[in-house]
């Protein structure tokens, strides 16, 4: 089974080739290059360098969010385009827990963050058991000071939004931050695509019109929106 894995949810966006549970190619970008003739380029990239074309594959995954509003429009506009060319399944894949997956294995509590921006980031909690990721809070947006009120164990942490903010988690929790010490070298969308394996296995398939990104909290430009709406109406 040959997966594509698409992430331009991050900054860094990534695509990745895996073939039978081992990453066959992979290559990302540098800082916010999620342009879609980016992401293009970069398929095209893993294609041609590992001999493999489209219809080659069993099927796609793709980071539906949260992250960076356009990266994420610009993936699902890619994937869209995909899918009506070679008409091979789906499955949309939650970028915190492909994130928290480059920090396993472990038996610590990961939690996984990205700049949210507005001084706050986006987080999910998981527990490593074993080698299995499990769930333990909802996506969410929370201020780095709220983060750290609900940090009370030894916890690693992974993801972009340490760039912003792993300095203040370090001083505000001590021995309960552990920057994630992973030799994990997969991608966002390796790690997306390892996700979804399971899924294509058991023939849990997305489909097309169930395509829906987790924006999480509401863009600017709708905060905007609604706030002329309700001065219009006095409100």
């Amino acid at each position: 089974m040959i997966l594509m894995g698409i992430d331009s949810s991050i900054p860094q966006a990534s695509i990745a080739l895996l073939k039978d549970g081992k990453v066959l190619n992979q290559a990302e970008v540098g800082t916010n290059a999620t342009a879609s003739n980016q992401v293009l380029f970069l398929i095209d990239k893993v294609l041609t360098s590992s001999g493999v074309n489209l219809q080659d594959l069993d099927g796609f995954c793709l980071t539906t969010g949260p992250g960076s509003f356009t990266g994420l429009r610009v993936g699902a506009s890619i994937l869209k385009g995909l899918l009506l060319a070679t008409s091979k399944p789906f499955v949309k894949i939650d970028t915190l827990e492909a994130l928290a997956l480059q920090a396993m294995p472990t038996g610590n509590k990961v939690c996984a963050i990205l700049d949210a921006r507005k001084k706050e980031v986006y987080t999910a909690s998981f527990c490593g058991n074993g080698g299995i990721l499990e769930r333990l809070t909802p996506d969410r947006a929370l201020t780095p000071s709220r983060l750290c009120q609900e940090i009370t164990e030894p916890t690693i942490f992974v993801g972009t939004g340490l760039n912003s903010y792993g300095p203040f988690l370090r001083s505000q929790l001590g021995g309960n931050f552990i920057p994630t010490q992973s030799k994990c070298t997969d991608t966002v969308a390796a790690c997306a695509a390892r996700l979804a394996q399971n899924c294509f296995e058991n023939k849990k398939t997305t489909n097309l019109d169930e395509l829906t990104i987790k924006y999480v909290r509401k863009s600017e430009a709708e905060l905007k929106f609604k706030e002329k709406e309700s001065s219009k109406r006095g409100i």
